[in-house]
């Protein structure tokens, strides 16, 4: 092969591994990877920040499956990167991030926009590297590819000092399908599917919890088959929103903290809990020792370290969720279970726990209200995305999608900004799709240059922000736990986002009429191009059912601020 430099061999192996968009903002340090990009066929998006910039490549891969890719500079644009990076190594979502460094001689000069990315890396990636020499770019380049993707996904940075984006190499950079050291895809254990499989057939009263894990084993249509194969009850984790048929009659909405009340009541009643690809999240669990404290556990998970970490376990199974799934419905087959229609007719039986006291007043709306027609107008189809904080809750609570890349949130890292930047991304990944982005008022002050973005793109993103004037779930907090002392809350200074939007050269509608919801929410989402929708709400509404800190998942709190055991 003809010689070529750092920068075009990375393009080249970008675009072998299907990238088609990178996010990025430029920078000297990273000058000469955007110049050879000018002449290549991948797409660059400009954001207004770096940290969205990883955002919006989150969005692209959470909801396509396909690798994410950021690009940024030395120095800050590298440091913006890091909250971005996190959110995505919190979720498991496979990015590979880009920063330019300085030249290879200035390394550990304190040179200018120099900083020590692999010591801000670390401990946010999945892996990274420093490229030291041209002669190692090939297999660096493929190595991060294959890492981010592969077994359970997550960021990968390669950190490229300036000198090697000009440097010239003939080498190709290799095929690889595995990496020394390191199981990416281990062989299902039939023998503790088999011994899962007999707890399943005596068992009265089975749970499966649905976890992040099926979308990234591509694992939907094998759940699916397992459901239709046992009519167990179904709760999901925030990720695993969308993985059961949005038909299915045992299906119980996510669990946890926020969860429903008839989720959070059949996990406490189980003699049986299936966890497949979910990590046992505190937010889930609430306190270990009352978490399905009559049960038996069978976990699922590619990751070991995962398997009886936080929950003891019975059978802890090292798998693809995707593998395990598909051995399970041969066994299902040939030895089948008695189906749990009773006991899935009595869990469904129980009440959601979302019908809100009515709080509609002169001028605002009531937030539940709103997103209760939005999701009902909407349905299962398009991709959602949300800030954090009450809106993702409510959101979470009320989405119904048919997909399990249909719904994206920041789950671990839990990183305000992000609902308006992941939309653009989804965007981009299904062009010509409405994303629906629900947002709040303080996460989205944090992604406002972002509409900018989306102006300039001119995607479908309907933009929808629940404004109550305040941080909400802090709000919520200090109400309920620090006697309504609301420090550092109050956000009354909020300006008219709809005029800002206007002013930016989007259609933007305002929503403060109680009378007006349907109108004003199907003229917002028929427009043909990107929309917002300012919506003034009630400022104290809470997101109920509600668990509290310390104390397990049968003790859920009402909108009338009781705590009712299960």
């Amino acid at each position: 092969m003809a010689e070529r430099t750092g920068s075009r061999m990375v393009l080249d192996a970008l675009k072998d591994a299907g990238v088609d968009v990178i996010f990025g903002y430029p920078g000297g340090a990273i000058m000469p990877f955007f110049d050879e990009m000018m002449d290549f066929p991948i797409r660059h998006v400009l954001t207004r920040h770096e940290q969205m910039a990883v955002h919006a490549a989150d969005g692209y891969a959470r909801s396509s499956g396909r690798l994410g890719v950021v690009v940024c500079t030395s120095g800050p644009g590298a440091t913006n990167l890091m909250t971005g990076i996190c959110t995505a190594m919190m979720d498991s979502v496979p990015l590979l991030c880009i920063s330019g460094q300085v030249a290879s001689h200035f390394i550990g000069t304190d040179a200018f926009q120099e900083a020590d990315v692999m010591a801000l890396a670390t401990s946010v990636t999945k892996h990274a590297f420093l490229v030291r020499t041209i002669d190692e770019l090939p297999e660096v380049i493929a190595e991060a590819i294959f890492i981010a993707q592969n077994g359970r996904p997550g960021p990968v940075l390669v950190d490229l000092p300036k000198d090697l984006q000009i440097a010239t190499t003939a080498a190709t950079v290799p095929v690889i399908d595995s990496v020394p050291g390191y199981e990416h895809n281990p062989p299902v254990d039939m023998e503790l599917l088999a011994e899962a499989h007999e707890m399943l057939a005596a068992a009265k009263r089975p749970v499966c919890i649905i976890g992040g894990g099926c979308k990234h084993s591509e694992a939907t249509e094998a759940f699916r088959r397992f459901c239709d194969l046992t009519h167990v009850p179904v709760t999901a984790t925030l990720h695993g929103i969308g993985a059961t048929d949005p038909n299915y009659e045992g299906l119980l909405g996510m669990l946890g903290v926020h969860g429903l009340w008839r989720a959070n009541d059949a996990v406490c009643k189980c003699d049986l809990l299936i966890a497949l690809g979910m990590r046992m999240d505190d937010r889930v669990t609430g306190k270990v020792d009352c978490f399905a404290s009559n049960a038996k556990i069978v976990h699922v998970d590619i990751d070991p370290a995962e398997l009886g970490k936080i929950v003891r376990v019975d059978v802890a199974i090292n798998a693809d969720l995707g593998a395990a799934l598909e051995a399970w419905a041969h066994l299902l087959k040939a030895k089948p279970v008695r189906p749990f229609d009773d006991w899935r007719s009595e869990t469904m039986a129980v009440r959601d726990g979302l019908n809100m006291p009515h709080r509609d007043s002169p001028g605002e709306v009531q937030p539940t209200k709103v997103l209760d027609q939005l999701f009902a107008m909407i349905g299962p189809t398009p991709y959602v995305t949300t800030d954090v904080g009450q809106n993702q809750m409510w959101s979470a609570q009320r989405a119904r999608p048919d997909s399990p890349r249909k719904f994206l949130s920041s789950g671990g890292a839990g990183t305000m900004g992000y609902g308006l930047p992941s939309a653009i991304g989804a965007a981009l990944a299904h062009p010509g799709q409405r994303v629906l982005a629900v947002v709040g008022d303080g996460g989205f002050q944090m992604a406002l240059a972002e509409m900018i973005t989306l102006h300039t793109l001119n995607v479908p993103v309907k933009v929808i922000i629940m404004d109550n004037h305040y941080l909400g779930m802090v709000r919520q907090w200090q109400e309920l736990y620090f006697d309504a002392r609301y420090s550092g809350t109050d956000m009354s200074d909020n300006p008219d986002f709809a005029a800002l939007a206007r002013v930016i050269g989007l259609a933007a509608w305002t929503l403060n009429d109680p009378d007006s919801i349907s109108d004003t929410l199907r003229q917002w989402w028929d427009h043909d191009d990107p929309a917002l929708l300012h919506c003034i709400c009630h400022r104290e509404e809470n997101v109920f059912p509600m668990v509290s800190p310390g104390v397990g998942l049968n003790e859920m709190m009402e909108a009338s601020h009781g705590k009712t055991d299960i």
